[in-house]
């Protein structure tokens, strides 16, 4: 027992256990604090109940019929990340395809389908058996693919260095 502090009516005392409670607390507060400063204050924004949020698509409600005429879309130089995902893993996967996505803005556009909205072009680029399926095209051609993998690091890595300049 060791005095914090003396007054003249009352003298506090911290034992290690009290310590060590507050040392836990300033730790998570802290990682709390990077977790919402790292993720952004939108992945704290309110759901209403009984819904969930989708993954943001950038193709709208218009179906196409061919990957030319997605990949038509995004007539930026960077190269486009498709992600082909289950909605049945949509709640698993959302949170790490929206970090994927804000670290490779500057080097790719990531873009996910949902495979029942498009299950003629994911069967025909093979990507309706597992989710998430990614395919990375460049120039209009693809380079690499990446299946079942949904950390976004792992997906930063593989896709990231093949987007550089």
């Amino acid at each position: 027992w060791a005095p914090l502090a003396k007054t003249a009516s009352c003298v506090t005392f911290l034992t290690f256990p009290s310590l060590l409670s507050h040392f836990i607390i300033m730790k998570a507060f802290a990682f709390t604090l990077l977790a919402v400063l790292a993720c952004g204050a939108q992945a704290f924004a309110p759901v209403s109940s009984g819904t969930t949020r989708a993954l943001p698509s950038a193709l709208g409600m218009a179906k196409y019929n061919t990957m030319d005429e997605i990949l038509a879309k995004f007539p930026d130089d960077k190269p486009v990340l498709i992600n082909f995902y289950d909605g049945n893993t949509e709640n698993k996967i959302k949170n790490d395809i929206f970090r994927a996505k804000t670290l490779l803005a500057d080097r790719c556009t990531l873009v996910s389908i949902k495979q029942q909205d498009y299950p003629e072009l994911a069967k025909l680029w093979d990507c309706d058996q597992q989710s998430p399926a990614m395919i990375l095209f460049k120039d209009g051609n693809p380079v690499t693919r990446l299946y079942g993998e949904d950390h976004y690091l792992e997906i930063v890595a593989k896709f990231g260095k093949l987007c550089e300049a």
